[in-house]
């Protein structure tokens, strides 16, 4: 009886939604391991100190900032499969830091961790809209964020009780054996470059150019504005969200369980997807806005931690994910193939912003405030961002 080698999910090297998706996956599992711990892990080091946290991550994000802006230049240079290697590499180069649990290698990993997730970030997303029709956009980015809900589902709570019960070491290892996974896949799939993407010119990567040029577009900046907005949320949700639980009387060892729990709404993604179809893109935006906009401020107004506050996370993550869902989808619906490298550039710098502002911007709130201060000031942004989404054209439905 003759055996056939296994097909490939990538047949020819073009990368199906569920090749995507798996990829997509596999990196979130390696970074939810870390989810709920990179803030605990902070504390520890820097004496429990919230500020000194901020700050920290404000640091390890200006570090990190050039190697993404830069992004487009290095994928002209060496192409996606070898710049996303690069990631994937500078990751597990972040992973091997943490273990030596001192304040300046717990700022270069993070520096690491942030370096290496844009350069996967931006590669992944070059890849869906390189190999993905305009109208199955809406379905693509809803299988990326279903496998993404299974990995932060798990990931977290395995990640906390594993440092608490096991080794504070463990959680670190098991991230470095994920991404170890995730680079071995993704060479086995070979995925090709697209054949319809003509290489930019040497002059269109000039990236102060590509600034202006986008940012020209007012509509350019509205879809920038609602990635670094939602970005920003996640960075709030994961830094501070673990300390607000710890503060509301949660086992350390059952945060991870509890932000997983949440993250959860992920596993919706395709009825937010399908959500988004049949009211439209711009509406499904405004709502996912308010609502987490609404719930930030409610819970900031408790007059302190309690459990109930962790309903209104729940309903606050609802409209992170709806938004991480269908955020992307008016920047990749309003660029040109043409432009398509420069463009993403730019835009895929709203990781990066968000992780260099919010915990700037955080260090100089929770001076004056507590955490309930922060997610206050966190809501009314978020209710200010969805009146602004509306000025967005209707094309983008």
């Amino acid at each position: 009886m003759a055996f056939r080698a296994p097909i490939r999910i990538a047949s020819g090297g073009s990368p199906s939604g569920n090749t995507l998706g798996i990829i997509y996956g596999m990196n979130s599992a390696s970074m939810a391991v870390l989810g709920s711990l990179i803030s605990l892990v902070g504390l520890n080091i820097l004496d429990n100190s919230t500020v000194a946290l901020s700050l920290s991550l404000f640091l390890s994000a200006l570090i990190s900032l050039p190697i993404v802006l830069y992004t487009g230049s290095l994928i002209n240079l060496l192409t996606r499969k070898y710049v996303f290697t690069i990631g994937v590499f500078i990751a597990l180069s972040g992973n091997l830091m943490f273990l030596l649990d001192t304040p300046i290698t717990f700022v270069l990993a993070n520096a690491c961790r942030m370096a290496g997730g844009g350069l996967m970030f931006m590669c992944i997303s070059l890849y869906t809209m390189d190999f993905t029709p305009r109208k199955q956009l809406a379905r693509a980015e809803s299988r990326k964020f279903l496998f993404a809900g299974i990995s932060w589902l798990i990931f977290p709570f395995v990640g906390t009780w594993m440092w608490v019960n096991v080794d504070y070491k463990a959680p670190f290892l098991l991230s470095i054996t994920l991404l170890s996974i995730l680079i071995a896949i993704f060479w086995w799939l070979r995925i090709s470059e697209a054949q319809n993407i003509k290489p930019p010119k040497s002059g269109n990567l000039n990236f102060i150019k590509n600034v202006r040029t986008y940012f020209g577009n007012p509509h350019m900046r509205v879809a920038y504005l609602i990635a670094v907005a939602r970005s920003s949320s996640w960075v709030v949700f994961f830094t501070y969200g673990p300390i607000y639980l710890r503060d509301a009387g949660i086992s350390t060892q059952w945060i991870g369980l509890f932000m997983g729990g949440i993250m959860a709404a992920l596993l919706l993604s395709s009825r937010f997807a399908a959500i988004a179809q049949y009211i439209g893109i711009r509406k499904t935006i405004l709502l996912s806005f308010s609502m987490a906009g609404i719930s930030m401020i409610t819970l900031g107004l408790l007059p302190e931690p309690t459990i109930w506050g962790l309903l209104l996370l729940l309903l606050a993550s609802l409209g992170f994910d709806m938004l991480d869902i269908i955020g992307n989808i008016p920047f990749m619906r309003m660029v040109t193939p043409k432009v398509r490298v420069e463009m993403t550039s730019v835009f895929s710098t709203w990781r990066e912003m968000s992780f260099v502002v919010t915990p700037g911007l955080s260090a100089f709130i929770l001076i004056f405030t507590d955490i309930s201060g922060l997610f206050l000031v966190l809501g009314i942004v978020l209710v200010i961002a969805g009146l602004l989404s509306r000025t967005m054209p209707i094309r983008v439905d």
